[in-house]
């Protein structure tokens, strides 16, 4: 399956292979996987949760250990990315290093700094709340070329505000929030976009399923949503490359919102900063002040005109790059969207 997916890419991406970029009309499909960790993109399953009933059914022990046993097998289709001219950064095993800088380290301050290329120290919980910045899907869909253009789907309720879709005018659907799985009608919905949405130049989609089942324990679906996710990604890819107005035209981004502890036992099942926790520590299932250690710890694949191997010895990344790297791959300038954000990621030229 994986090598026929290789040699249709081959035969569908010549240019992006080249690393050419079209004149203009650039596009955009930007996935982020809630709360997934980086261990488990490169390593694959955690031999010890893999083995603990506590997090893993023993019904499932065998397709934890086995069929997901190394981060190939669990997400076949971003680690094909580097075979096709594209990017899979952030494996600290390997010296590779990305981290978020805003100071809490959970959700809305993590998609806050991802999506307008600053922390804002200001955000400090998950409350449902307007969010005062500005972000690139907005900035865009005020510009003439890009202006009805830009959609997201999501699987969290708190998204609508995170994009402040009053103001902006970006539709977000975010109805089928908390209802696990949560994902599977927000895929549909993000495939039939970009089936029949001929005019739209950027999609964003924003899967939640790998941060829920954490939250609960579950790590046998916590990976399977992974693999789940990596399958609707390779799909996007695919129906993109298929369809004249998206083929060599597509950048593909995907990445994630925050990262999750890295203490054995039951820490996998949280994130957050100490300064997080001691804010609400009623909202966490451990008490410790010093937070969840490894959560500021995230990762980005990317594919599409213009996405090179970064150079060797990089500076550790940071999510607040990730903006301005969207509005470059689109052939905007970053500058006049904000020129305090961070500078584009080494990938991106």
């Amino acid at each position: 399956m994986l090598r026929a997916l290789l040699a249709l890419a081959f035969l569908l991406l010549p240019a992006i292979a080249r690393g050419e970029a079209p004149a203009d009309g650039q596009r955009l499909i930007l996935v982020t996987m809630d709360g997934t960790r980086w261990q488990e993109v490169f390593r694959g399953a955690d031999k010890a949760l893999a083995v603990d009933p506590k997090f893993t059914h023993p019904d499932w022990k065998e397709t934890v250990e086995k069929a997901w046993s190394t981060g190939p097998a669990v997400m076949p289709f971003l680690h094909s990315l580097p075979t096709m001219g594209g990017v899979l950064h952030g494996n600290r095993d390997a010296g590779q290093c990305m981290r978020v800088t805003n100071p809490m380290w959970f959700s809305y301050p993590g998609y806050n700094e991802l999506l307008t290329g600053r922390p804002d120290p200001a955000i400090t919980s998950n409350d449902k709340n307007w969010n005062r910045n500005t972000t690139f899907l907005e900035w865009l869909n005020r510009r003439p070329a890009f202006a009805g253009q830009v959609r997201m789907y999501g699987t969290w309720d708190v998204f609508p505000y995170i994009i402040n879709d009053k103001r902006s005018g970006v539709p977000v659907n975010a109805e089928d929030a908390g209802k696990l799985p949560t994902e599977t009608r927000t895929m549909r919905m993000a495939q039939d976009a970009l089936r029949t949405a001929g005019g739209m130049r950027v999609l964003y989609v924003a899967l939640g399923d790998t941060d829920e089942f954490a939250h609960e324990g579950d790590y046998a679906q916590y990976l399977s949503a992974m693999n789940r996710d990596d399958d609707f990604i390779a799909e996007l890819w695919r129906m993109a490359q298929a369809d004249p107005a998206w083929r060599g035209r597509t950048t593909l981004i995907v990445t994630t919102d925050h990262g999750r502890g890295a203490k054995p036992g039951a820490y996998w099942t949280e994130h957050g900063s100490a300064a997080g926790w001691k804010l609400a520590p009623q909202d966490y299932t451990i008490a410790d002040p010093e937070g969840f250690i490894g959560s500021d710890a995230i990762w980005l694949a990317a594919i599409g005109p213009g996405v090179h191997a970064a150079p060797a010895g990089s500076a550790c990344l940071t999510q607040s790059q990730i903006a301005a790297s969207v509005l470059t791959a689109l052939g905007e300038d970053w500058r006049a969207f904000d020129a305090g954000v961070g500078a584009p990621l080494p990938f991106f030229k």
